[in-house]
């Protein structure tokens, strides 16, 4: 009786929902100057309280793997309020990064504004991103990078990032001014685990950037061996009005050279005694590619083929821990082109490792030119 109750127990653990745990970043937040940050979190169940624990991540591209945190606790169906959230939270001033993890499920958002002049400006929004969301490759478009603070009608562009991962992240930039042509050289760089780049100016994610540069409509591209956040803050230069623009994914791929395009494929069989061509190549036009498939089934066999003129066309060895290899050779000429074993010693058998194979038509026979 107690195992089968055991058992029940058991089933219902496992027929119970598992709950989504929750993992997200937001990029940046706290004071700079006339800039400051508030956010909001908001717990949407209607039956508990959460936890949720929020880890400050320090900028400067450092290692955040020891970051300082803290338990929050979000009463039900209840948004809490943290002005100036670092200091809210966390006591300290300047930039940082915040990660906020829990059990249970919470939203989480931020606006960063400037105090201007004649009051405080609409501000960025930003939204808490789940870690599943970081990308590889991402790219971020519509940047303005065309003058200085108090301007008219110019505007800054800052770029941020962060490494929601464990392990250290390697990341190459490329920017592209308005003619999508790359500014500077390729930027690397080594994102240490959960590292923070603050707010930082757009062309320092380029190689010696050129002072020329057209950055009135630019891009910016990002490849990395982990997935990451990044985003653009677009400033406008005279009212400190600002847009944050998290990164898309970039889908593209690279295209990859397909290699030599062959005509013919034998598959060429090495073993004591005898080399064989599959199928027998019959009817094979001069100049063409033709593409064997070289393998040996029981001992190391060398395969030359020497063309017409006595040219050797590719001469090497092979064992049957190679597997298959594939060969590209261009047949130069009409004529009898030979194969052969070149190890000696590889077999009592090894004088009969040899054959021939015609390539080109008798109509195409060209005489010499006197």
């Amino acid at each position: 009786m107690r195992l089968r109750f055991a058992v029940c127990a058991a089933l219902v653990v496992l027929a119970m929902p598992l709950l989504a745990a929750e993992d997200v970043f937001l990029s940046i937040g706290g004071t700079a100057g006339a800039f400051h940050t508030d956010m909001r979190i908001f717990n949407p169940s209607y039956t508990k309280d959460i936890k949720v624990t929020a880890y400050l991540l320090n900028t400067g591209n450092a290692d955040n793997s020891s970051a300082t945190n803290k338990i929050l606790t979000i009463p039900k169906r209840q948004m809490l309020v943290y002005n100036d959230v670092l200091n809210a939270i966390f006591n300290v001033g300047g930039l940082g990064g915040l990660r906020l993890k829990s059990a249970d499920e919470f939203v989480a958002t931020q606006r960063i504004y400037a105090l201007a002049a004649d009051g405080s400006t609409t501000g960025q929004y930003i939204g808490g991103l789940d870690v599943s969301s970081a990308h590889k490759k991402g790219v971020l478009i519509q940047l303005r990078n065309n003058g200085g603070a108090g301007q008219v009608g110019t505007f800054r562009t800052n770029i941020g990032a962060v490494n929601p991962n464990a392990v250290p992240a390697n990341v190459t930039w490329r920017l592209y001014d308005k003619n999508n042509a790359q500014v500077g050289g390729a930027k690397t760089q080594v994102m240490p685990p959960y590292a923070v780049i603050a707010p930082t100016a757009v062309v320092s994610f380029a190689d010696n950037p050129p002072a020329s540069a057209d950055l009135t409509d630019a891009w910016l591209s990002y490849e990395s061996d982990q997935p990451l956040f990044a985003y653009s803050s677009i400033v406008d230069n005279f009212t400190a009005d600002g847009t944050l623009i998290p990164a898309y994914e970039d889908t593209g791929v690279v295209p990859t050279d397909p290699g030599p395009q062959a005509s013919f494929t034998y598959d060429v069989t090495l073993e004591a005694g005898r080399i064989t061509v599959t199928p027998q190549p019959l009817g094979i036009d001069k100049d063409s590619v033709v593409k064997f498939r070289i393998h040996s089934t029981d001992l190391e066999h060398g395969f030359r083929l020497v063309a017409p003129n006595g040219s050797v066309l590719t001469d090497r060895t092979y064992k049957p821990s190679d597997g298959t290899v594939d060969v590209f050779v261009t047949m130069v000429g009409q004529g009898t082109y030979a194969y052969m074993c070149t190890i000696t010693t590889c077999s009592p058998q090894h004088n009969s490792m040899y054959g021939t194979f015609a390539v080109g038509k008798d109509s195409e026979y060209e005489p010499p030119g006197y």
